[in-house]
């Protein structure tokens, strides 16, 4: 068990990309490319308006989509 972790702290952001990676050719194979990057796509908004809401700016996301409703 203690070699398994030196492993992973040694090599972490190579077995993270690598299982990013089989993930993301395991969706584009079961529900093809276009749905894979809506799926990305989606996922990186709902991060992207998550991460603000975490740092308590929830005005600053109200004023984010009110900006974009203005242009």
């Amino acid at each position: 068990m203690e070699e398994l972790k030196m492993l992973f702290e040694k090599y972490k952001w190579r077995i993270i990309g690598i299982a990013f990676g089989v993930l993301i050719a395991i969706l584009i194979f079961t529900i093809g490319f276009w749905r894979t990057l809506l799926l990305g796509v989606i996922v990186g908004v709902c991060f992207f308006i998550g991460r603000m809401l975490d740092n308590g700016s929830a005005e600053e996301l109200k004023a984010f989509f009110t900006k974009k409703n203005k242009d």
